[in-house]
This record gives structure tokens, C-alpha cells and sequence, in this order.
């Protein structure tokens, strides 16, 4: 740790990017790819590979379906690297996803393919009964309420999260990007109020000239203790730390050749809240709930209520009350129907995120802190996007970031109403 016990490089670019899940191992990459001779640190609080991230995940869905054009584009160029970059697609499995939801929801989404992307994608609304009978019957028993046709498109899927993440971090650091074991303790700043790096729970300075927290869920916990008497640098209700649970079944070797076969399927009626992916190479199935709870604390030295994970190692991630474990149950059984109250759930997961009242991520130079940046607030959507958005921090770190993307990622937005319901959270962990 010594080499950072220097002056402040005042000239020249350094960066220090804080948090290595997708968006800050994405950054880094894209940031020493174009600024080779550049000192750029990836500084994480645990041991290589960190697994407290959202990011750090067995599987995550990748998909373009989104209301929103702006994130349908985003999400197509991601889905392009997924299939053709040689970094990424040995890690992604086009399923196909089926998705229960409202028609409206559905019709908003298709109008988007038709209307900009033509028949490139494979986007269609099949009945009810036909995705009953599909897949070899897997979804026939799950729950469809008045449902009539369900959304399918054939180009979606899903990545091996955790792996593909640690490519991305091992081609960075193998490109020239120093990985720092640290637990960062707060921003430090000069006498102007700028930022000039961090200091570690050791009490090593880390300087830099550029400071990047993309620390997804502990982002108000890090701008509150770096600045406690200040009321204009923290996060307030611009972003929450949010967590939601899931869990795997183990098939046997006739389940996961037919369960291997079926899409990602989400389900968004309010008896189920959840969907599953297809198994992986171990023949383990995942399931996860989409319904949000946060953990209210007193920051005692600002004075403030901040959500954030437990402060126990992993951010106590295993650890599921009963509730929880009900819940999660509940959705597994409104996907796959009867046959789910035979398979016994494992490896429970609590995975925290930081989450926008848009679900819009805020990548923007913080604006009563120069130098001081922010590349957060995935909202549980945003590891789709590990191959391109560290193109477009590096674009906001430039001050060359399109117009139309700083309004909507900026330090203050307008509240648009876009948040999946159940993404931001109403409710406190205690009550699970």
C-alpha cells in the first residue's frame, strides 16, 4: 500500500475507481483501454474476486425489453457485445425470456422494436396455453390469473454473472488496472472542497485526480461519512440501498435436460413477483423475488436515516429470516405450480443494490464536489449493460456524454414514475 502514500498528481490522469461490480470493473476496463499510460485503481473491500456486489451473482438476465427507448438501445448494444465479443459470449445462453405482465406493458414494448429495430428481433405474444404447453409443459402449472397472452422474445437470456465479471476485472488489471485490496473509509478532499482520493479503514491515503465511487448500496454510507456536516454532498432520497432475495433447486440429470430447454421467466402478477432462469452447468435452477426492502440506520455523525447493508462480512448475505425464505417460496411455486413443493430450496441470497426512484443509474461528476464522481444506483437492471457502460463513464468523465443520457443519469432528475413498483422499497428487512 505505500506507492500511495504520495502527493496529489495534479497532472497527468489517475482514477480511483471504488466498488468492483459490473459498472466500476467496467469503467476500469474502458478507462485504461483509452487511456493506456493512465494510473487507474480498482479498489474493492474483500479479497479478489469481491462477491458483496449485486454484480457477484451465479447467473443474470439479459434483456432489451424496456418501455423506454433510450435503455432498449443501451441494452441492444450490450446484447451485441453478449453475442459477439469474444470477452462476453462464452457467457451468455440465449434462452429466450417470457415475461407475465400487463398488456399495456407488453404493447409498449413491442411498439418499440416495430417502430425502431424492425423485424430484427424476435418479439411476439403467444397464449397462455401455448406457453403451458411449451418447454416441455415446465410453466403449465404456474400462475397466469386473467392473463391471456404472455410476452416472449427469443433474443433474450442469460449471463454467468460472477464469471463474466471476473474476465472483465482480470483482461483490466492484465491491460494495466491496479486491483487494491481496501476498505475504503471515506473521500478525501482539499481545502476547496475538491476531491483528491480516499483514505482506507487502515488511515492509507489513496490519491488520484479523479475519484469514482461506484459503490452500488454503501454510496450513502461513504458520502456521510466523508462529509457528515455537509447536507448538499449526500445522497437524501435520490437513492436508497435496496436488497431483494433468491435461491437455487438442485435438478437431477432428466429435470435439467428438460429445464434446460425452457426461457428465463418472470412473472410480475402480485401473487408471484418473481421469475427463474434456466439451469446452469451444475444443473442448479435459480429463482429470485422482485419485491425490495431496505435497512434503516442512524448515521449518527450526519444525523441522518440511510439505508444500508448489515455491517457484518458479505453484508451478511446469506442470512434469511423465515419470511424471506416464505416469500421467495411463494414465487417459486407461482412459476413452476405443483411440481415446485416437491424440490427443496437452497442456497438462500440477500442481493443489495442501490436503487433510484426512476430506476435511472446517476453517472455524473457530483455537483458540489469536483472531481468527485458517481457511477451508481444499477436498480437491479443495470449488470446487462457490463460491456458498454464503462464507455459511456468514461464519456461523462470527459465531458463528451450525450445530452439526452447526462439528464437522465444526473445528480438531480425529474421523477418520471419509471421504477418497477416493487424495485423500490417500502419496507424495512426487520418486517421480512
Amino acid at each position: 500500500m505505500g506507492i500511495f502514500q504520495s502527493k496529489v498528481v495534479r497532472h497527468g490522469k489517475s482514477y480511483i475507481i471504488v466498488g468492483a461490480g459490473a459498472f466500476g470493473a467496467s469503467t476500469a476496463l474502458h478507462l485504461i483501454r483509452k487511456y493506456p499510460s493512465a494510473k487507474v485503481y480498482l479498489v474493492d473491500r474483500t479479497p479478489y474476486p469481491p462477491e458483496g456486489a449485486a454484480s457477484w451473482d451465479w447467473n443474470k438476465v439479459i434483456r432489451a425489453d424496456y418501455t423506454t427507448l433510450v435503455y432498449m438501445n443501451l441494452a441492444l448494444e450490450a446484447l451485441e457485445k453478449w453475442t459477439e465479443d469474444k470477452l462476453y459470449q462464452e457467457f451468455y445462453h440465449q434462452s429466450g425470456l417470457a415475461w407475465v405482465a400487463d398488456s399495456e406493458f407488453y404493447q409498449s414494448i413491442i411498439n418499440n422494436y416495430r417502430q425502431f429495430h424492425g423485424s430484427k428481433h424476435q418479439v411476439q405474444l403467444l397464449s397462455t396455453q401455448d406457453v403451458r404447453n411449451l418447454w416441455g409443459g415446465i410453466h403449465a402449472d404456474a400462475v397466469y390469473q386473467d392473463v391471456k397472452e404472455v410476452f416472449y422474445n427469443k433474443t433474450g437470456g442469460w449471463a454467468e454473472a460472477a464469471n463474466a465479471l471476473r474476465k472483465v476485472i482480470d483482461t483490466a488489471v492484465r491491460e494495466g488496472v491496479k486491483y487494491v485490496e481496501a476498505d475504503v473509509k471515506k473521500v478525501l478532499f482539499d481545502k476547496d472542497g475538491s476531491a483528491i482520493g480516499v483514505i482506507t479503514e487502515e488511515g492509507t491515503p489513496i490519491h488520484a485526480s479523479h475519484t469514482v465511487l461506484a459503490t452500488g448500496a454503501m454510496t450513502a454510507n461513504i458520502l456521510a461519512d466523508s462529509a457528515p456536516t455537509e447536507p448538499k454532498l449526500q445522497l437524501g432520497s435520490r437513492m436508497i440501498a435496496a436488497a431483494i432475495c433468491s435461491a437455487m433447486v438442485k435438478l437431477d440429470e432428466r429435470e435439467a435436460s428438460l429445464f434446460k430447454t425452457g426461457p428465463v421467466f418472470a412473472n410480475d402478477l402480485d401473487t408471484v413477483i418473481g421469475g427463474s432462469l434456466p439451469p446452469n452447468s451444475d444443473n442448479q435452477l435459480k429463482v429470485y423475488r422482485d419485491e425490495s426492502f431496505r435497512n434503516t440506520v442512524l448515521h449518527e455523525a450526519s444525523g441522518q436515516e440511510i439505508s444500508v447493508p448489515p455491517s457484518k462480512p458479505s453484508y451478511d448475505q446469506w442470512d434469511l429470516s423465515p419470511g424471506m425464505k416464505k416469500e421467495i417460496r411463494s414465487s417459486f411455486e407461482g412459476i413452476f405450480g405443483e411440481k415446485a413443493k416437491n424440490w427443496e430450496l437452497f442456497n438462500y441470497r440477500i442481493c443489495w443494490d442501490a436503487v433510484t426512484p426512476t430506476q435511472d443509474p446517476i453517472i455524473c461528476e457530483h455537483p458540489h464536489a469536483k472531481q468527485l464522481f458517481l457511477v451508481t444506483g444499477g436498480s437491479f437492471h443495470g449488470y446487462k449493460f457490463l460491456p458498454i457502460i464503462g464507455k459511456y463513464v468514461v464519456e461523462m468523465l470527459d465531458g463528451t456524454l450525450k445530452p439526452e443520457l447526462a439528464k437522465i443519469w444526473a445528480w438531480d432528475k425529474e421523477n418520471n414514475g419509471e421504477a418497477h413498483e416493487g424495485m423500490f422499497p417500502t419496507r424495512e428487512m426487520a418486517d421480512v
